[in-house]
């Protein structure tokens, strides 16, 4: 499916931009992170294992999800907002606008969204 290749090829430009170190965290994440608990080093352990979930095509936007570790095998899952830049044909650029652990109301798993939270 085409959209499935061009996620997957999306996903792989990001990846290599953050292990580049070619990404920052919005006041957003950065409030989330304080909140909930979760630091840069599972973002960046989430955008590795993860995938995206959405992708909003006319804002250079998509939602990933991975897990990342809390203590020895206990995972704990993380949504990502990422918006990328590209202006060499290749993602250049990475911002993290927000991240968050997916909870009830707003979803019904770490992959469905849950009631009143659905994407038009």
């Amino acid at each position: 499916m085409i959209i499935d290749k061009k996620k997957e090829n999306i996903y792989k430009e990001i990846r290599k931009a953050v292990q580049a170190g070619d990404f920052a965290l919005r006041p957003h994440t950065v409030n989330h992170m304080l909140a909930e608990g979760f630091n840069e080093d599972n973002i960046i352990e989430v955008i590795n294992n993860g995938n995206i979930l959405e992708l909003y095509d006319d804002e250079a936007r998509c939602l990933i999800v991975g897990t990342f570790g809390i203590s020895g095998d206990i995972k704990e899952y993380l949504h990502v907002v990422a918006d990328y830049w590209s202006e060499s044909g290749n993602i250049d650029w990475v911002d993290f606008v927000t991240a968050y652990i997916p909870r009830s109301p707003f979803w019904k798993t770490p992959s469905i969204r849950g009631y009143g939270n659905e994407i038009n």
